[in-house]
């Protein structure tokens, strides 16, 4: 299936309710572009005049609006029997628990946080307007089966030669109810299709009932299996033969009333027959033509199953389609949202990333005890302008990972690169009373790992480092591409350190130097006067201390 016959498939009608115009825009762009219809009101009283008309599929609701809150306008929806059922969603820069409880308490069925994701939005819209087509879906079912069932209630007052076949009816209606129940409740496949197997055990007499899927790699995997009796185990690969081809895509219901009587079986068959089996029945699980699975029944007796057990094993069968299909939206969401949390992580330190998404914001820090390394390559853009742009790059990104893991490994955070420059610190946002030594150390490393990496390389990169101790400030930047960074004296005196470096040499400042000295050999070298600063006393590290 095409990108656009997905979106096409899975567009709904959803009314974005939120005071501010920025948002009410940004997520009308972002869900129009799906290929839904959208409609937008920026008020509680405006909400609920916009949904006489024709209800939406879906509603996005923010909760701080003049007038009526979102939590209001929630009250009025799930008090009229007319649009109770529509899910709401709240989106809201509101964080607390308190909040969330609430909005959960009234009716909500999801609750993101502004400032919000866009691909996060979109995978929760796209789930829950999944789930309501479902549940769409299943109450017309059940409207259907409770009209049948009714039909056969009158029926027994007239013919009481009925009454056990609407009784069996009745039983039927209600595990299927069960199945319902359990198939919403649920959010695995394994889980779903153990509910269906025991609930078709307990209308169907076999003595084993299996439900196996077809993953997208070709695996054949068992969902679920019960059974009775002594029955000899099979490997699931025997019915491998049945997803060969395309001959279960038509949808019929396919199986045998007599192994024994068969002239000639199929290897599935006689493994059948070889444990046991005299009949079975395997009705293939379908999703938009695309065959996903098969729920297979097996019994020890021949023409066990009759078109009554047939016809229940089809309806169950029917329902696993749209339950494992859902159980699947659901993880392709959580997998979405776990993409999503992963990309924040990649641009943020954890605990600001935690921050973000806990309250909506991350307020600037300062931090007293902070160590700083600032590095450049040296004769980066002469050296760069003999080769191809994505030589360089290719280069860069190599080197720039290593230097990573160096960081990451001495318990240090990368801030940012730019162009040849790299900029960690230790220290923030975790405090770390050996943020100088782990500095230091990171350095050295990087140093032997470039200097290890020249005698294998075409290119014999080279680096000035300078490190500096104290107080650093660092906060968020920017709204829609966040950006962690530091600010302070600190950073342009560790800038000068840098500059006042040598190739393949550590220079540090004498506040590093206080720190570390115990630690390491250093040589001091002669005053130097730095821009902006004065004169400065420097020290070039020179090995570990062994004393």
């Amino acid at each position: 299936m095409t990108e656009q016959a997905r979106l096409q498939q899975s567009a709904g009608t959803i009314l974005i309710v939120d005071d501010t115009p920025t948002t009410l825009q940004l997520l009308q762009k972002m869900l129009a572009k799906q290929g839904h219809k959208v409609h937008v009101a920026n008020s509680g009283a405006q909400a609920l005049e916009a949904v006489k008309p024709s209800l939406p599929d879906l509603i996005l609701l923010d909760i701080m609006m003049p007038g009526m809150s979102g939590f209001e306008v929630c009250e009025h929806l799930k008090a009229d029997a007319q649009t109770r059922d529509v899910p709401v969603i709240f989106i809201s820069a509101l964080s607390e628990t308190e909040n969330k409880v609430n909005a959960f308490t009234l009716g909500g069925v999801d609750y993101v946080t502004k400032p919000f994701q866009h691909e996060e939005v979109l995978a929760r819209v796209e789930t829950h307007l999944t789930l309501r087509n479902a549940q769409k879906k299943l109450k017309e079912k059940n409207a259907q089966l409770e009209q049948v069932n009714n039909g056969l209630n009158r029926e027994v007052a007239e013919r009481k030669l009925t009454e056990e076949a609407l009784r069996r009816h009745a039983a039927r209606l209600k595990i299927q109810r069960e199945l319902h129940q359990s198939i919403l409740a649920a959010h695995s496949p394994e889980t779903i299709a153990m509910a269906a197997i025991i609930r078709i055990r307990q209308l169907i007499p076999c003595q084993r009932a299996v439900a196996i899927t077809i993953e997208e790699n070709g695996t054949i995997q068992t969902l679920a299996a019960e059974s009775s009796g002594e029955i000899k185990p099979i490997n699931v690969d025997i019915y491998r033969e049945l997803f060969e081809g395309s001959s279960l895509s038509d949808g019929r219901v396919r199986g045998s009333e007599n192994l024994a009587s068969l002239p000639q079986r199929s290897s599935m068959q006689q493994a059948l027959y070889a444990a046991g089996m005299r009949s079975y029945v395997v009705v293939p699980l379908l999703v938009q033509g695309e065959l996903i699975g098969t729920l297979h029944l097996e019994a020890e007796h021949p023409g066990a199953f009759t078109h009554d057990h047939i016809t229940i094993a089809f309806e169950v069968a029917t329902s696993l389609e749209v339950a494992i299909q859902q159980a699947r939206l659901y993880k392709r969401a959580q997998q979405e949202r776990q993409r999503a949390d992963e990309l924040l992580l990649n641009i943020l330190p954890v605990s600001i990333a935690n921050e973000l998404k806990e309250t909506g914001k991350a307020a600037p820090q300062s931090f007293e005890k902070v160590t700083v390394c600032f590095s450049d390559i040296v004769d980066f853009t002469a050296i760069a302008s003999q080769y191809e742009p994505e030589f360089i790059v290719g280069e860069l990104n190599e080197m720039f990972t290593a230097f990573d893991n160096v960081i990451e490994r001495n318990q240090c955070e990368r801030i940012k690169t730019n162009g040849d420059a790299y900029l960690a610190v230790c220290g923030m946002p975790e405090e770390n009373e050996n943020h100088a030594h782990n500095i230091v150390q990171s350095a050295i490393e990087m140093i032997e790992y470039l200097k290890a990496r020249s005698e294998r390389s075409e290119v014999k990169w080279r680096m000035r480092i300078g490190i500096h101790s104290g107080k650093v400030v660092g906060g968020i930047v920017g709204i829609k591409k966040y950006i962690y960074d530091v600010f302070g004296d600190t950073i342009n005196t560790a800038a000068r350190m840098e500059s006042h470096s040598e190739p393949m040499k550590i220079n540090i400042s004498e506040s590093t130097y206080r720190l570390v000295k115990d630690g390491f050999r250093f040589t001091e070298r002669e005053t130097i006067e730095v821009k902006g600063k004065g004169k400065m006393r420097m020290y070039f590290w020179i090995g570990e201390r062994n004393d």
